[in-house]
């Protein structure tokens, strides 16, 4: 596996409350700052002080929320959420996340899973960084909501296709979230949702930019975990302003913290 990358990349990690399954940030990883400088960077985020309050219990691998945590190698709270090469099956879940065995590297895993565990309540997404200013706002996700589907629809999963665009439309009478974005494929069969996460930012830029596109990365079959069974990109423009994620509970909590900002 390739653990070192010359393209910068972020990622959030969140707590689902108990309460109502709500994305709380908690800090946010980056890899790649350059040849002089340590490989990864770990920060915490405004939002852990909420989380903290609200019964999250203090993470024993960086026990220090003000610290900024640098190193070489993947902290050891990301690299056990990332299957290691040696296992039998690399090769196929790799494969399930339409990444190349031989170039993956823990943060394209990383985002591409979620970085879910069955034992903890944390899940990790992509934050996009901009690198030159024509290029549009693209993220990668997992399709939400999946258990809620009928079983017409877990079928179509299975028949989409790599590019096949997804329509994103507003599920208003939602009895969750009022706000939810639901994806339909071209025969208008609803296939999953926009992951809660990515509900700000996506309906953010749907104003701004007037258009969201959604494609198909990669659809697994059945044997595939259902929370893993379709992989998403989300592409719109991005705007000279816009900075994704940069509410009050996403910025980090130590000024030592790296800014992102255009390369």
């Amino acid at each position: 596996m390739i653990t070192a990358r010359k393209q910068l990349q972020a990622l959030i990690v969140t707590w689902r409350r108990p309460s109502d399954r709500a994305y709380l940030p908690l800090g946010r990883l980056i890899s790649g700052l350059g040849p002089e400088q340590p490989e990864y960077e770990f920060v915490f985020l405004s939002g852990v002080k909420d989380a903290l309050a609200e019964g999250l219990g203090p993470l024993l691998a960086f026990p220090d929320i003000n610290r900024v945590y640098r190193s070489d190698e993947l902290f050891p709270f990301f690299q056990n959420r990332v299957m290691q090469p040696s296992r039998p099956d690399y090769s196929r879940f790799i494969q399930s996340l339409a990444l190349e065995p031989d170039h993956a590297t823990p943060m394209d895993i990383l985002i591409r899973t979620g970085g879910g565990r069955v034992t903890d309540p944390f899940e990790i997404f992509e934050c996009p960084v901009r690198r030159e200013n024509l290029q549009p706002y693209s993220t990668h996700f997992l399709a939400h909501g999946l258990s809620h589907l009928a079983n017409s629809s877990l079928d179509r999963i299975t028949t989409l296709q790599p590019n096949e665009r997804l329509y994103v439309m507003h599920d208003c009478q939602n009895e969750y979230d009022g706000r939810a974005l639901a994806l339909r494929s071209d025969d208008r069969v609803i296939v999953g949702y926009l992951p809660g996460f990515l509900l700000g930012e996506a309906l953010q830029l749907w104003n701004q930019c007037q258009y969201i596109s959604c494609h198909v990365v990669k659809a697994n079959p059945q044997t595939i975990p259902l929370q893993q069974r379709l992989l998403c990109r989300l592409e719109t423009c991005w705007p000279a302003e816009h900075l994704p994620f940069a509410g009050k509970s996403y910025q980090p909590i130590s000024p030592e913290a790296t800014h992102l900002s255009p390369e």
